[in-house]
């Protein structure tokens, strides 16, 4: 009785063995976690936390101008008086906006590409993963500036840039897994009772493609968030007002040394979302691989 109770219950302390060895290999996945929740949560709560929440829009004040961290603005003003820390807030809101929508966009065109390619085989494989290849011969970084000379500068342009740029790296990913699949003898199988290739796809394809996508989701978010900033920092993103980081640090750099505080926490703030994004995706790769569970 206990044996059957323990074979029972041996492939739920399975799927959870892998996450608690990670965290515990790996503290800096909780540290990342937390973090990316905390950030997530403030920007969640924007309207309602931050002091002056109309800081974020046109509202200025010339009695305000770049003053200082102080009890009134915790984190100072900016050039035309807005509190910087009801902006750096708001800003979680948009770089997190443009980071969802890009992973988003690019996982599903990704999956559906790279799917097609590995499951079909043949001359479909071959045109597409050719076009694949012709968008990965381009700096990612490089590719979106192109983009977004072309279109007019705003968030929502600079994530449709950086999305067009990010899809081919999930379409590899994908085509690989699909094509190792479509060889598995369970594949045969559903193939000989005469299940459909879209059945065949839902059903064995992508629930297994999905793992190392998703895990890279996870490692790209970092990577989405600084080409965001890169881009509205070069003025080809996010524009005035919107509380974005990469523009907040462009507005801000000829003041880093008569007002530091314009500069220095919209970067931190960057910089902590990035570190936190790398933290959480070097844990799931270690709890989602099973080989680096078994050491």
């Amino acid at each position: 009785m206990s044996a059957a109770s323990g074979d029972t219950l041996d492939p739920v302390r399975r799927s959870r063995l892998p996450w608690a060895a990670a965290a515990r290999r790996s503290p800096l996945l909780t540290v990342g976690a937390v973090l990316g929740l905390v950030i997530v949560v403030m920007g969640l709560l924007a309207p309602w936390i931050t002091p002056h929440p109309q800081d974020a829009g046109f509202a200025t004040h010339p009695a305000d101008i770049l003053l200082g961290p102080s009890r009134s603005h915790l984190l100072g003003t900016d050039s035309v008086g807005r509190d910087i820390l009801t902006r750096v807030v708001y800003g979680a809101r948009v770089s997190l906006g443009i980071t969802a929508f890009v992973l988003v966009v690019s996982a599903v065109v990704g999956l559906a590409v790279g799917l097609t390619a590995g499951f079909v085989g043949g001359v479909v494989d071959s045109i597409l993963m050719r076009i694949t290849d012709v968008f990965l011969a381009f700096p990612a970084l490089l590719l979106a500036v192109a983009l977004t000379s072309v279109l007019s500068p705003s968030a929502l342009h600079a994530a449709m840039a950086i999305a067009a740029t990010w899809w081919p790296w999930y379409a590899r990913l994908a085509r690989a897994q699909a094509a190792a699949i479509r060889h598995q003898g369970y594949s045969d199988a559903a193939r000989v009772i005469g299940a459909s290739r879209t059945r065949q796809v839902l059903r064995h394809v992508l629930p297994n493609a999905a793992t190392p996508v998703f895990v890279q989701m996870s490692l790209d978010a970092a990577g989405i968030i600084l080409t965001a900033a890169t881009l509205s920092y070069l003025g080809l993103g996010a524009q005035d007002p919107t509380p974005e980081w990469g523009l907040m640090v462009s507005q801000g750099q000829s003041l880093a040394t008569t007002a530091w505080w314009v500069v220095t926490f919209p970067g931190l703030a960057v910089l902590l979302t990035a570190v936190a994004c790398n933290f959480i995706g070097d844990g799931l790769q270690t709890a989602l691989d099973p080989k680096r569970g078994r050491r």
